[in-house]
């Protein structure tokens, strides 16, 4: 059985090693990764910093990450960074969480229970927050890890839905995304929808699968999500061998078209 911790307050860990204020060039580069139990975190980092589409992520979201991994890529890329476990995971012992990089501004960070438990471990899942001041834009960004499929649907439902609720309406800048276990197309358009309901879009619609199970690669697992921005680009790495995920990106523009 998982470990939780159920405090949503912590515990918090956090690193400042961006150096120069960065220069803003008029796109933003989000990629979200996770890196399989935060195992391959050398590996990871070496992917992160050789494929050109990968480099110099303004906004890197990470899942299944302990402290220790998320400080030793945070340095290598020299990025501020906020991480919060949800659990110590039972297979390895370590702690299993979100975290948030970047080269920017990070403030405001904070920590979303999900509801439901894995049925199996017991295991909480969360979403990590903060505000990501690129420029003179404040975006509230969210990285996320819901529970596998086999919690029933209407609580990988609820998952979903506590995050949106946490969103809410309006008109900010808003950045989710992580690793959402979506089995099938038709979990893909239920959540897309839920997340609609804030004006959120799925700016990594159609990239196809995410993951690669036993040389397979059956489904998209992992997504990001924009509000308030334009999506210029988006697209996947899977030539790599920290994770049995891809890493996924997307460009950005400033503005909504």
């Amino acid at each position: 059985m998982a470990v939780n911790y159920e405090d949503p307050l912590g515990p918090k860990h956090e690193g400042w090693f961006a150096e120069d204020k960065p220069v803003l060039q008029g796109t933003i580069k989000v990629v979200t990764y996770n890196i399989n139990q935060g195992l391959e975190v050398d590996q990871a980092i070496e992917e992160l910093q050789t494929y050109e589409v990968l480099q110099d992520p303004d906004i890197l979201l990470l899942q299944e990450m302990d402290e220790d991994g998320t400080q030793r890529v945070a340095r290598a890329l020299r990025h501020n960074y906020v991480y919060y476990p949800a659990s110590v995971f039972h297979w390895t012992k370590r702690n299993f969480g979100n975290a948030i990089l970047t080269k920017w501004s990070l403030s405001d960070p904070g920590k979303v229970l999900l509801p439901y438990r894995g049925l199996l471990s017991q295991q909480l899942r969360i979403a990590v927050r903060a505000t990501v001041t690129i420029g003179d834009l404040r975006i509230a960004t969210y990285c996320v890890h819901t529970e596998t499929y086999t919690l029933p649907s209407p609580h990988r439902k609820a998952q979903v839905a506590a995050i949106v609720d946490d969103i809410g309406n309006g008109n900010g800048h808003v950045i989710v995304g992580g690793d959402f276990n979506t089995v099938s197309n038709r979990s893909i358009k239920r959540m897309a929808g839920q997340f609609a309901e804030v004006d959120l879009v799925r700016a990594t619609a159609g990239l196809g699968p995410t993951i690669s199970i036993l040389g397979l690669q059956p489904v998209a697992l992992d997504h990001i999500f924009t509000r308030g921005l334009t999506v210029l680009g988006a697209g996947k790495v899977d030539a790599i061998q920290a994770s049995d995920h891809f890493p996924v990106w997307v460009e950005l523009g400033l503005a909504q078209e």
